[in-house]
């Protein structure tokens, strides 16, 4: 049967549409030196605050947030206490306490009341409370400053909220008030190192009169100082001295009890060990040249007397665990500064490392093939004997290795290997021991920035050429070509002389690194290829970093800047309270005809995100000639993404969201070619990602 609706269309006049969509995907970050032609589309002539990421799209990067051991901002939820029998007001920024339970909990805003009144001794409603403590019991007094103000009605529901604005409300006011509660580690000047170790954090500060530094773990109660001991010097070491002991001595009366032996040189059994006992519990004043006893017997003379450990002000610390022993409990805890002899410390007793060096302060350390290295001024690099960091004797293995120039940092390497550092040289030390090291050069005009030195996919570092890899630099020689960074050159060049840190984050594959204006460059790596670099500006100078793992096993990032706080890094969503301004200005694409008007008509975004997310963005024609005209900002706003049934984690999709979230907006331009301005400005909104864009568009004439 003839379908005469057919034959109309097909003898019809109408014309062929002219519109065309071209889609391309956001990647390869920050893109500098290539011609404006030779661009691929999705890449970036600017970013800042996102990240590439590996997956592919730009993600805006996480927040940051202080840190103490205090419950942490983004972690604090608040609650909702319903009360009844209500005969006072409670008021936002009080304490309430269970007179029974002993639960305690601080108000976030003024309780509300639902019925009653407080003068009739009848109010009925509820509090909206944040840093709970314990759990309320139902029928319970509620007391603040010990008068009862109500009886508590049915316990606390965590985001409780009746509707979504009190939720908003309060779930800010609880992030807010908890970090109210976060401090500054003691002290003044910049933090000067932190680190984690055995799932406890540490921070070194100098103190209020810089006149020396010190040490603290945080707690739930905050910042606490830790007490780094005391000990003895000693030689003529005759006898073994267990830890635990009793030590006197035999001028002075003083006791102690030892608490660790640390035999640098010599042996017990040839009558000439010396080295430190480490002590707690002294009694009396020991003096200095007297004999020392256990069960009043003779074990060794004292070299000094009590020497309480008191760190140098101004170093800048370097970390390492390693543990030299067999078992769990002697994972230990090294540090060095610059300023001071080198530590081990194992959560409750330090012990000074004592070298033999003239000057024994080492400023880079390392811990490799059960060795101990320390990295010292004019190029020296001094090793541990074997299986021992408290020996420093050639006779039982101790070693120097001399490097001709300032060393810059040391990297233990995937296999057998480890990288020495000069600022123009580097070296490889292959080997077990000192009776087989082979330290062969590796370079002899490329070396390594002091802090710049990561281990990801491989070895990575800033030079004077840019980010630099070992294969690369292996591959090319000392040529600019050994530089991963050359597409973001002239921003390399720009931030010469200003790298002050870096860290690795493994479960994003990046190299950071940080410099001393607030900035620093996101490198994102796909497996071993580059993905791409974008900058970013965190409006605070990390002053020293550390990547670790928390007890379940998750990394964790920490820095301290010269505010005296310390930060948790990619936590939160905002910079410590303060917004975070994201941008990406794309690439101007041509649309495969770089002479070719075309007006441009639509334009969609795919993104991904767990939250709603709110951006701007403008499209900017033919390289932004001043003769078309200007293209108005527009407004974006996207429900966060849904997900499938039993296939998406529960709470972590939106119910009535889009799989993939897009966002459309119409167009009105001509030009040769479109870039795209996209601005994030949030404080409470979770990253997002946004992966590439589909436009729309109409052929026009050809330029001539």
């Amino acid at each position: 049967m003839t379908n005469i609706y057919a034959n109309l269309i097909s003898r019809s006049s109408f014309p062929a549409s002219s519109m065309r969509a071209k889609y391309f995907p956001f990647r390869g970050g920050e893109i500098l030196t290539d011609p404006a032609l030779s661009q691929e589309p999705g890449s970036l002539l600017y970013g800042k605050n996102y990240e590439v990421y590996p997956e592919g799209g730009y993600r805006r990067i996480d927040g940051y947030e202080r840190y103490d051991g205090r419950t942490k901002p983004s972690e604090s939820l608040y609650y909702i206490l319903e009360f009844d029998t209500g005969t006072t007001a409670a008021v936002d920024t009080d304490t309430i306490t269970g007179v029974t339970s002993g639960a305690t909990a601080e108000l976030i805003a003024d309780a509300v009341v639902e019925s009653g009144t407080y003068g009739g001794s009848d109010a009925v409603g509820y509090m909206a409370v944040a840093l709970l403590s314990g759990t309320f019991t139902v029928g319970e007094n509620i007391q603040v400053s010990a008068s009862t103000v109500a009886v508590v009605k049915t316990a606390e529901n965590a985001l409780g909220a009746t509707t979504d604005a009190f939720d908003t409300t309060y779930t800010q006011a609880g992030i807010e008030r908890a970090r109210t509660k976060i401090g500054t580690v003691t002290g003044s000047g910049p933090i000067r190192g932190v680190w984690v170790y055995n799932g406890s954090t540490y921070a070194f500060r100098d103190n209020a009169g810089a006149t020396e530094c010190k040490m603290f773990k945080a707690s739930s109660s905050g910042w606490a100082a830790v007490d780094l001991g005391q000990y003895i010097k000693f030689n003529t070491g005759s006898a073994a001295v267990t830890e635990g002991a009793t030590l006197t001595g035999a001028t002075s009366s003083a006791t102690g009890t030892v608490r660790r032996v640390a035999i640098r040189t010599g042996t017990v059994g040839g009558s000439d060990a010396t080295g430190v006992f480490v002590l707690t519990g002294v009694t009396g004043t020991f003096q200095s040249a007297e004999n020392l006893q256990v069960s009043a017997s003779t074990v060794a003379v004292s070299t000094s007397a009590l020497v309480t450990v008191a760190l140098v002000p101004g170093g800048r610390y370097e970390f390492v665990n390693y543990n030299f022993g067999g078992s769990s409990s002697t994972n230990r805890l090294y540090w060095v500064d610059g300023f001071n002899t080198a530590f081990e410390f194992d959560g409750t007793y330090a012990v000074p490392l004592f070298t033999g060096m003239s000057v024994d302060t080492p400023k880079h350390l390392a811990a490799h093939k059960k060795h101990l290295f320390l990295g010292f001024h004019k190029g020296s690099l001094q090793h541990s004997s074997i299986g021992d960091p408290y020996g420093w004797s050639v006779v039982t293995g101790a070693s120097e290795l001399g490097t001709g120039d300032e060393i810059s940092g040391l990297q233990v390497m995937p296999g057998d290997a480890m990288a020495i550092f000069n600022r123009n040289r580097i070296y490889i030390l292959y080997g077990k021991s000192s009776a087989d090291w082979n330290l062969k050069t590796f370079s002899d005009n490329s070396g390594a920035i002091e802090w710049t030195i990561q281990n990801l996919t491989e070895t990575m570092f800033l030079d004077d050429r840019g980010v630099t890899t070992f294969s690369a630099v292996n591959a090319y020689g000392d040529f600019t070509m050994n530089a991963i960074s050359k597409k973001i050159k002239p921003l390399i060049d720009d931030k010469k002389g200003l790298s002050i840190a870096s860290i690795r984050v493994r479960k994003k594959g990046q190299y950071r690194l940080f410099f001393n204006d607030g900035t620093a460059i996101y490198a994102t790596f796909s497996g071993n290829k580059l993905a791409g670099f974008i900058r970013i500006d965190l409006d605070k100078v990390v002053y020293t970093v550390c990547s670790a793992e928390d007890t379940d096993g998750n990394e964790i990032l920490f820095f301290g800047s010269d505010d005296g706080y310390i930060y948790q890094l990619d936590a939160g969503t905002s910079f410590d309270g303060s917004e975070i301004e994201a941008i990406l200005r794309l690439s101007y694409y041509h649309f495969d005809s770089p002479t070719r008007d075309k007006r441009f008509r639509k334009i969609q975004f795919e993104m991904s995100g767990d939250s709603s997310i709110a951006l701007q963005f403008q499209p900017d024609f033919s390289y932004a000639d001043a003769k078309v005209p200007e293209a108005r900002t527009r407004d974006l706003s996207v429900q966060g993404s849904g997900g499938y049934w039993n296939i998406h984690n529960w709470d972590n999709y939106n119910w009535s969201g889009q799989v993939i979230s897009t966002a459309e907006e119409n167009l009105d331009g001509v030009g040769t070619n479109m870039g795209i301005l996209v601005l994030s400005e949030a404080t409470y909104e979770q990253p997002h990602i946004l992966q590439g864009v589909t436009v729309h568009y109409s052929p026009r004439r050809i330029r001539r």
